[in-house]
């Protein structure tokens, strides 16, 4: 049986998705989630092996989630479902570990399909995704279930480490202290250790210079911000 949390915050949605895999035969969704910081207690209590995840949530962008929950469950399968079909999202969803990305506009079944596929360790996309470009974002030979080429993942930009990198992305999403230290499962006190870090390391004497930092070093996408 392959165990689903929905991480979706608009409740027509969310009803419509739990609808689809309501009668699915070796499916099920054991949980759901409204935000960001409810998705990360649903997914560290019910262990799933799917996870369909929306980008826009109205504590944390869920691109930023996505490697969390690699974090909390490695062997997860991530399947984004948004209404955002533009190329900068597809690279960054991919980029943060997910395997699958449904077009909220497609049809009703390829949501099932990509489960189907993800729950295998095969990547999917909606059919309105150009496959060249998403192959030609990858530059190197994929493998789904590390969600990493085999010539190894990029250094991270300014010397930061995964865990700084990490903080700097929900810094960026305008989260405090206190929130990243729920999310992360830190003491407030390392968060700000982090934050430190990342200044001296980025440079940056203010918000804006973290800004430019995450701009120039293409951590954000201004279009996607």
């Amino acid at each position: 049986m392959t165990r689903i949390v929905i991480v979706e915050d608009h409740p027509l949605v969310l009803e419509a998705v739990k609808i689809i895999f309501s009668n699915k035969a070796g499916m099920s969704v054991v949980g759901e989630a409204h935000s960001g910081k409810e998705a990360m207690d649903k997914v560290r209590e019910l262990q799933p092996d799917v996870i369909i995840l929306d980008i826009s949530l109205p504590d944390i962008n869920g691109l930023d989630l996505c490697p969390l929950f690699l974090e909390i469950v490695p062997d997860v399968k991530v399947v984004f479902f948004s209404m955002h079909e533009e190329v900068s999202y597809i690279h960054r969803a991919l980029g943060s570990g997910a395997i699958g990305y449904v077009l909220k506009s497609a049809p009703v079944d390829c949501l099932l399909e990509a489960v189907e596929h993800v729950r295998k360790g095969k990547y999917f996309l909606s059919p309105e995704v150009n496959q060249t470009v998403v192959k030609g974002f990858l530059g190197r030979e994929y493998d789904p279930d590390t969600a990493k080429g085999k010539s190894g993942p990029a250094p991270l930009p300014g010397g930061l480490s995964t865990r700084e990198f990490q903080v700097l992305q929900l810094i960026l999403d305008g989260s405090t202290n206190k929130r990243i230290a729920d999310l992360l499962c830190l003491s407030p006190k390392t968060v700000e250790k982090h934050r430190a870090n990342i200044m001296d390391k980025t440079k940056s004497r203010t918000p804006m210079d973290l800004f430019r930092f995450a701009v120039k070093n293409k951590v954000i996408d201004p279009g996607c911000w």
